[in-house]
């Protein structure tokens, strides 16, 4: 994690001062590669070459903070991306979710939804779920994303044909209508879902959760920030939730004490009751 006592360059601490103050976006909770990385990326872009002339560069150009957001959060997604873990998730969690849900609606929270894939996957699967059990259970679907922009796109359901290319044929046909070219999300699955912004660090509004979805965002924090984000996430969760990571990612420290691993393969854990 960035901080003003292990970063040697005065121009990056300055750098990172100035927009948590001008956005309230900090981006001390990255780690130092891949911020220096994506820095680089709109240094260049803007052709300057040292983080005092990006500093100045957003000084004189707060339009730029956009384009720094795009490139510092990772919008790359599709529908039923790595599609065997939903089907874990169908076939092994949501029965238990079902059997401990006692009537209540379900409630699930997708952390860092970006353009929408993901929860709009989540509550296709839901209904699919549902349907097939004569259920008439309603699902609350939570979306959050730190990117207002992003977010705006996830609302408005349209997507290109490389958004589809993971979803099954079947659920995309019954699901989603094809318009010049672009696949329009049904108003029933739209409907599911409530999208909102909003950053990891922060305290999440909603509780006793049963599952949250957070997959491939993590990896670009710091082992610190991955555990406190994972002690927010407990706290959102009732006792027994699930939450799903991506593949790369993987629960430690004092955390494994407060989930439990439900299925290693697909990252699925248990907060522990």
């Amino acid at each position: 994690m960035l901080s003003p006592s292990n970063i040697n360059d005065p121009e990056l601490v300055a750098l990172a001062s100035k927009i948590l103050a001008d956005s309230g976006f900090d981006i001390r909770q990255y780690k130092e590669r891949p911020l220096k990385r994506r820095l680089a990326v709109r240094m260049r872009s803007c052709q300057v070459s040292s983080y005092e002339e990006y500093r100045q560069k957003l000084k004189d150009d707060p339009g730029e903070y956009i384009k720094l957001l795009d490139a510092l959060t990772i919008n790359v997604t599709k529908f039923y991306r790595n599609a065997e873990t939903y089907l874990a998730v169908f076939d092994r969690v949501l029965p238990i979710i079902l059997e401990e849900s006692k009537s209540s609606p379900v409630r699930i929270w997708s952390a860092g939804c970006s353009s929408g894939e993901e929860p709009y996957s989540l509550a296709i699967m839901w209904r699919e779920f549902s349907q097939a059990r004569g259920l008439a259970m309603d699902c609350n679907i939570y979306a959050t994303d730190i990117d207002l922009r992003i977010l705006e796109k996830a609302q408005a359901g349209i997507y290109p044909r490389s958004s589809m290319d993971e979803i099954p044929q079947n659920l995309a046909g019954k699901y989603f209508e094809v318009r010049n070219d672009k696949y329009h999300i049904s108003p029933q699955i739209k409907d599911m879902v409530k999208f909102d912004k909003l950053d990891l660090f922060s305290r999440y509004p909603h509780s006793e959760l049963d599952l949250i979805f957070c997959r491939n965002v993590l990896i670009y924090f710091s082992r610190q920030t991955q555990e406190d984000i994972f002690y927010k996430f407990a706290q959102a969760l009732r006792a027994g939730g699930f939450l799903v990571l991506g593949k790369v990612e993987n629960m430690f420290g004092q955390m494994k004490d407060t989930f439990a691993s439900f299925d290693v393969k697909e990252r699925i854990y248990r907060a522990v009751k």
